[in-house]
């Protein structure tokens, strides 16, 4: 499987939003994903691409030297193939290369693949936000890596 991966920009806005509508609960709007893709400054987001689709996406906001990971998702005809480890492994490397120093993120304290994906590239748990998801009321895992 030949995946690319690219920075997303409004071509990927439509795309990026079905993935997210198909894989999360509590979605964002397709308004809030537009403008954190196309207008928020401090904002940063990969495209997997495949066979000219988008597939994957991982988005982030650059805050001084931190990262916050504000999310990752992977079309659900395309997961377990090591797409998600490519788009994380492609903001590590960005990330380094603009300098940021440190990465977080939450993730929900029951989501075991993506628990295992952050500690495979580092990220270790420093804590738990209670009740932090609104759809489930689910805590959520604070995770953090040093670059």
């Amino acid at each position: 499987m030949n995946i690319r991966i690219k920075r997303a920009d409004i071509n990927d806005v439509d795309r990026i939003f079905a993935i997210e509508k198909e894989t999360f609960n509590d979605y964002w709007s397709y308004e809030s994903l537009y403008e954190d893709i196309c207008r928020t400054p401090m904002s940063f987001y990969l495209a997997a691409v495949f066979d000219d689709e988008v597939v994957g996406y991982i988005g982030m906001w650059h805050v001084l030297d931190e990262a916050h990971i504000m999310n990752i998702a992977v079309d659900k005809r395309y997961r377990n193939k090591g797409i998600g480890t490519l788009l994380l492994s492609a903001l590590i490397d960005y990330s380094r290369e603009v300098e940021i120093k440190r990465m977080t993120l939450e993730v929900r304290e029951h989501n075991d693949a993506a628990l295992r994906l952050y500690e495979k590239h580092g990220f270790v748990r420093d804590g738990i936000r209670k009740e932090y998801y609104r759809d489930t009321n689910e805590d959520a895992v604070i995770m953090w890596k040093e670059l």
